[in-house]
Order: C-alpha cells, then structure tokens, then sequence
C-alpha cells in the first residue's frame, strides 16, 4: 500500500516560498535564520507569506523565537515572542512553532503560559526543544502540552544513538496524549523509508522537499 507523505518543508524567509509551493508542498513552515536554528521573520515578511500562501491554498507555520540558540529565554525574550505570536494572530497565520526550557531541560511552564494564551486561535507545535528533554522526563512533558492544547511535536530523534528508537519511544507517548509526534530534518528520501518504520507520513525540516 502507498502512504501518502505530507511533508512540510522549513524555509529560510520568503524567497523560498514560490519554489516550495510549485514542488508540491501543502503546508510550509517560514522561519529566517536557520544556520542559528530559526527565528521570527519580520512583521513585513510575515504579512506577505500569509498572503501569498493563502492565496494558493497553502497552510504557513511560523517559528517563533527571538534568536538562535537554546533556551531558556529571559523575561524580555518572552515579552518578544509573545509580541509576535500575537502579530501572526492578527496576520492569519495558520499555526506557530515554539518551545521554552528550563535550565533543567524541562518544561518552562512560566514562561509558555503567556506564549499559548497568545497563540489563541493557531495550530500550535512544540518545538524541536523537545529532544532537550530527558527522555525519561517526557511523558509528564506530553500530559502538560496535551492540556495546553498543544497538537503537534517535532523531533530529531537525538536523544540517543538510534534516531528511529528515539522517534518510536516518543511516539508511542504522544500518541497516548493524542498528540502527533513529527520526526524532522530528515531528507526527501529518508522521509519514504521512515514512513514504514514509524507508521507515520508527516515529516518536517529544510531538506525534506526536493525543489
């Protein structure tokens, strides 16, 4: 049986975006900066990836983060993202990728709270973050950003050697909270062969689509 893949391709600013759209992708996520991991594109940038992927019936995540590196954010990062969260609601973006940290690697609850009551509205996924967590502290994780109304998670599958076992052990745990695990930076091709692995057909990152 065929398994149609639904791959949503990372792009660096919005350059990229009429390229990815003729190749075939559906939903896209928008972020610049991506040799330091991401950040928010500017309020212009972002008003006209909206249109123009609505335009051609295309879904637009956006990442959302005030620079690279890891978390945690400070008070200040925190007033930026939530900023722009609700710029993007105010734009009609589609759904926001973001994450916060404690420098324990667990979940900054704090600091999330005002970050999803901005994001009100939107398709919000978790971020890569997610792979900071200590595996054996993730299923409390899940519960928290299941209740929050959290619908997707991305992974790299890092946490170990194996990325597939990583990626399994999550999944199982996100499935129990209805939420949906999506493995991420895997390329075009490793994207067909994990679909039979994991069972899943969404996959995410900047090489996932060929174009």
């Amino acid at each position: 049986m065929t398994i149609l893949l639904l791959v949503e391709p990372l792009l660096e600013n919005y350059s990229e975006l009429p390229n990815a759209i003729t190749a075939g992708a559906k939903r896209i996520a928008l972020a610049d900066n991506l040799a330091v991991g991401g950040t928010t594109v500017s309020k212009g940038v972002m008003g006209e990836a909206v249109r123009y992927a609505h335009e051609h019936q295309i879904m637009l995540d956006l990442i959302i983060a005030p620079r690279g590196g890891n978390t945690p954010y400070n008070d200040v990062e925190i007033k930026m993202m939530e900023a722009d969260l609700l710029e993007a609601q105010q734009l009609g973006v589609d759904g926001v990728i973001f994450g916060a940290l404690t420098t324990q690697h667990q979940l900054d609850q704090e600091a999330l709270s005002p970050l999803i009551a901005a994001a009100g509205g939107m398709i919000m996924t978790f971020s890569l973050d997610f792979d900071s967590i200590r595996p054996q502290d993730r299923g409390v994780a899940l519960d928290w950003l299941a209740d929050q109304g959290f619908e997707h998670i991305l992974s790299a599958g890092t946490a170990g050697k194996d990325r597939v076992t990583d990626w399994t052990a999550s999944k199982r745990l996100a499935d129990a909270d209805g939420l949906t695990l999506i493995p991420a930076n895997v390329s075009a091709k490793e994207a067909i062969a994990l679909s039979d692995q994991l069972g899943t057909n969404i996959f995410y990152g900047p090489h996932v689509l060929d174009f």
